[in-house]
């Protein structure tokens, strides 16, 4: 199957047009059509419902956007990967960083990293800690910034300081930016927290840890994600409990709330391949042990 059909499936489904997706592929609007219809034959699904008037994704083909958008990365990836090679780039690093270290100091060490080291191509993705540990097994990634523990025994961990909790919550302009408040007091507000099945120990450290104050917490809202809670508290939900490196700039009429003797805290570490023997992911490892990551 091309590649090709990849990409003018993907420009047809955004612009749900076949003249302008034409145009835009740089391609007749017939070569097109015929390239769409090989594909529907080749995966044996229709990707798209026509009608005179206009051009509707399918179920198969909405679910076939979202794989072929990430196949086309990857290919791009990869041909990145090639030509920095090609220009005189002696190696590249892949690295992962999850949304809290993307927040935190890893980028600005990376940064000095490359300016230290410019003969390295450094390549940065966006990923959750379970996608991270994947992509190491695979190696689609060299070294990344996640939350251990891990579980693929191949997988070396190095620890860097974990991220304290803070409260984040809506708040009149006129209030303060930040504020104190003790964690018993904060467990008896309405709260934005994480469900047990994608956060099971944070969720078990809170109950416990509020069920030793004689506290039952209430969960107004459960958070997908620590930028959704983030938005979810922006919106006036309730407090939502975010690593401290999500406060640095929150969002428009919230309080950050310290909480000083909040039991929470998410583990940080700088993962890698145990048997990986590549130089540039040994001199980025040195450079960030010798120095605050």
């Amino acid at each position: 199957m091309e590649f090709k059909r990849y990409r003018l499936f993907v420009t047809l489904a955004e612009e749900l047009h076949f003249s302008r997706a034409a145009k835009r592929a740089g391609v007749t609007q017939s070569v097109l059509s015929v390239q769409i219809k090989r594909l529907e034959e080749e995966l044996g699904v229709a990707l798209l419902n026509r009608t005179t008037r206009a051009v509707r994704l399918t179920h198969a083909g909405r679910n076939f956007l979202f794989e072929a958008r990430a196949v086309l990365d990857r290919v791009d990836e990869s041909v990145r990967v090639a030509r920095a090679l090609a220009a005189g780039k002696e190696h590249v690093l892949r690295v992962g960083l999850t949304t809290v270290a993307a927040f935190s100091s890893a980028p600005e060490a990376i940064g000095r990293f490359r300016e230290a080291h410019p003969e390295i191509e450094i390549q940065i993705r966006e990923m959750g800690t379970v996608d991270q540990e994947s992509a190491l097994a695979t190696n689609e990634l060299d070294v990344a910034f996640l939350h251990p523990p891990l579980d693929h025994p191949d997988i070396a961990v190095h620890s860097r300081r974990p991220s304290r909790f803070f409260g984040l919550r809506r708040s009149p302009a006129t209030d303060p930016a930040r504020t104190r408040q003790s964690w018993r007091d904060l467990l008896g507000e309405p709260l934005i927290f994480y469900g047990r099945r994608r956060a099971p120990r944070l969720y078990d450290e809170m109950i416990s840890s509020a069920h030793a104050l004689g506290v039952s917490p209430v969960i107004v809202a459960e958070a997908s994600s620590f930028l959704s809670a983030v938005a979810t508290a922006a919106a006036g939900v309730g407090t939502a409990l975010v690593p401290v490196e999500l406060t640095a700039s929150p969002p428009p009429q919230t309080v950050v709330v310290e909480v000083p003797d909040c039991p929470l805290t998410l583990d940080n570490g700088i993962a890698y391949r145990s048997y990986d023997t590549n130089a540039a992911l040994n001199e980025l490892l040195d450079f960030l042990r010798r120095g605050p990551v």
